[in-house]
């Protein structure tokens, strides 16, 4: 079979990254290539690319992935493209793959049956943000079209007539949910590579939803860079929360994909805070002892950092000063979490489930995210991300090639987690198992008061009392 690749890749410093490098690469062998990407490469990427015999499309940044696919198409031309067997449009948001995908196309060629085929299927669901009704349908992430469909006068026409999105939303409002029923209704034949009807009543979206299962049970060679740095609080409405770090763990022991090259681009291009609260960096680390004192941090490449905590109220002083005396009695496992973990740069204590400890937190972070976010390439979201508030941390010098930020209180703590992502690694915090089992206890007791409207009605009733009193 003649084969067709169109890749839609996008990065606003105009990197091509490991992860889009190792994807490219794999498919190579199985067809020709069109790399389009939204924007101007770099000098040694655009080399890449053109070094791999793909050929390249530079555009402006706008359209989306719809707006590549179309000018890709357009720019090809309808003769060109329709010398193919098959065509497939593929954009850089899939990572991957983590099994050949020779098997994959032998599967789905097996199946002349079919018009058009995707990886994964998307089913029906409600959305407001989505206009409305959202139909079950292919997701556009991976769309392969056959010679008949890819032929016909309707598919140029769906192309030559699409409304370019100006958002994320529009995009997947005028493509993703309408390509499917567009051409189903004109009688051409579709399926999914990767079979979850049976999901269909547990998950809308199983590539997000249960990423492993679909990899190590139901031979799906892709999974979405999204799962490691999605809004959280969108992941606890659909699932458990457990998903990112389960697909990290099992990717990490079980194949031979370098997920931490991943990490690494996403570190460049995603907030710490939104890739830490999905991949749960945060450790339990017993105390040692008196025996800890012993540990050679210079001979690990450590150090360790002192300085003012937090300001925050009487309660949270009090537990942030009894972190403080147990960090050196922490210092054994520490040094060897960061011997087995290569990218963590920064490991500070957690703060403590107090309250007024996060609001402190927060208050904090507030104050000095803008100036931060000026000073840093890595981005800087609205949640606050690990840092050492406590007032010390065990920093790898690896992770600060030009010298350590200085950090005289707790206003500058977060220079330390930002300076080392910007260079590749990631913060984490760790708690004794007694403090993770007293989180995890809060969070049943939080869950549990939400669910209940007069529960919720006197937390918010003593609220403002609490705050009338203080006035």
């Amino acid at each position: 079979m003649k084969r067709l690749v169109i890749y839609f890749h996008y990065d606003a410093q105009g990197q091509v990254d490991a992860p889009c490098r190792y994807a490219v690469q794999a498919l190579l062998p199985l067809a020709d290539l069109l790399f389009v990407t939204n924007g101007r490469l770099q000098a040694a990427d655009r080399a890449w690319v053109q070094g791999t015999g793909a050929r390249l499309l530079e555009r402006k940044n706008t359209g989306f992935d719809v707006g590549a696919y179309r000018e890709a198409l357009l720019t090809l031309g309808r003769q060109a493209v329709a010398a193919y067997d098959e065509l497939v449009l593929m954009n850089f948001t899939l990572a991957g793959p983590v099994r050949p995908l020779a098997p994959m196309f032998a599967a789905m060629q097996a199946r002349p049956e079919l018009d058009f085929w995707g990886l994964t299927r998307h089913y029906a669901m409600r959305s407001r943000r989505f206009g409305g009704q959202v139909p079950e349908h292919l997701q556009s992430h991976f769309l392969a079209v056959r010679a008949r469909m890819l032929r016909s006068d309707a598919f140029w026409q769906y192309w030559q007539q699409i409304r370019l999105p100006r958002s994320y939303e529009e995009a997947v409002i005028c493509h993703e949910t309408r390509f499917t029923a567009c051409f189903a209704s004109q009688g051409y034949r579709w399926d999914s590579y990767v079979a979850t009807d049976d999901l269909a009543l547990v998950f809308v979206n199983p590539i997000m939803a249960c990423p492993r299962e679909l990899i190590a049970h139901r031979g799906c060679p892709f999974f979405k860079r999204r799962s490691f740095f999605t809004p959280y609080a969108d992941e606890l409405r659909r699932t458990d929360g457990q998903a990112a770090r389960i697909l990290y763990d099992y990717l990490k022991t079980c194949t031979e994909y370098p997920v931490d090259d991943l990490l690494r681009a996403l570190l460049r291009a995603h907030p710490l805070g939104a890739l830490a609260q999905n991949l749960h960096w945060q450790y339990l680390l017993e105390d040692c002892g008196a025996g800890a004192a012993g540990v050679d941090l210079a001979a690990a490449g450590l150090r360790l950092l002192r300085f003012a905590p937090v300001q925050a109220d009487a309660v949270t002083a009090w537990y942030l000063e009894q972190s403080t005396k147990y960090a050196g009695a922490v210092l054994p496992q520490a040094a060897a979490l960061f011997a087995q973990e290569p990218l963590l740069g920064v490991l500070c204590p957690a703060m403590p489930r107090w309250p007024a400890a996060l609001q402190a937190q927060d208050r904090l972070w507030r104050s000095v995210r803008r100036d931060l976010a000026g000073q840093y390439t890595a981005p800087v979201g609205e949640d606050p991300p690990p840092a050492p508030l406590a007032g010390w941390a065990l920093v790898r010098e690896a992770a600060f090639p030009s010298g350590i930020p200085p950090v005289s209180g707790a206003g500058e703590c977060w220079r330390l987690p930002l300076a080392a992502q910007q260079n590749g690694f990631y913060t984490a915090v760790f708690a004794p198992p007694v403090q993770a089992g007293a989180d995890a206890d809060q969070l049943t007791c939080a869950l549990r008061a939400s669910a209940a409207p007069t529960a919720v009605a006197k937390q918010l009733g003593r609220l403002v009392k609490h705050r009338l009193l203080h006035r």
